[in-house]
């Protein structure tokens, strides 16, 4: 009994302003979106004081910064594996999979006054979002999918 309940505990996946790390990629499920989103109208979010709904209600994808990379296996554990942001992590990040002119080793510094989309972390219904503020501060909000339906 003991072990089936264990079995079913979510797995954390941890956010940082430098790596993310995600327990569920494996050798076949490990694609990773990282979208710079705009806020729609010029519109602003409270970051101290938001809801899943306002995110999903106030920003849009920026087309400038899509990027999708395919977390390459390099012998390490999935799940304790870092995938830093401005490190070569020996994969291509892709922003036209069919440009190869439009990748990068190095995606780049999380920039400041920006919200960033995370696809492909957690679980499959849940949605990750980020902000870095002014000083360099990180807000990480899991926005259940369920939520986009709304809009």
């Amino acid at each position: 009994m003991l072990l089936s309940f264990t079995g079913c505990k979510e797995k954390e996946v941890t956010v940082t302003k430098n790596y993310v790390i995600n327990p569920y990629w494996d050798k076949i499920d490990n694609n990773f979106d990282v979208i710079k989103m705009k806020l729609k109208n010029g519109n602003n979010i409270d970051v101290k004081n938001t809801s899943s709904s306002e995110i999903l209600r106030e920003l849009e994808k920026d087309t400038g910064f899509v990027y999708r990379a395919s977390v390459k296996y390099n012998g390490e554990d999935y799940s304790k594996r870092k995938v830093y942001f401005n490190e070569d992590n020996d994969f291509l990040w892709w922003g036209d999979l069919h440009n190869s002119s439009s990748t990068k080793k190095v995606l780049g510094k999380l920039q400041k006054n920006t919200w960033y989309f995370l696809a492909g972390l957690g679980k499959e219904k849940t949605l990750y979002y980020v902000f870095i503020d002014s000083l360099d501060n990180l807000y990480t909000f899991r926005v259940p999918a369920s939520a986009w339906t709304n809009y």
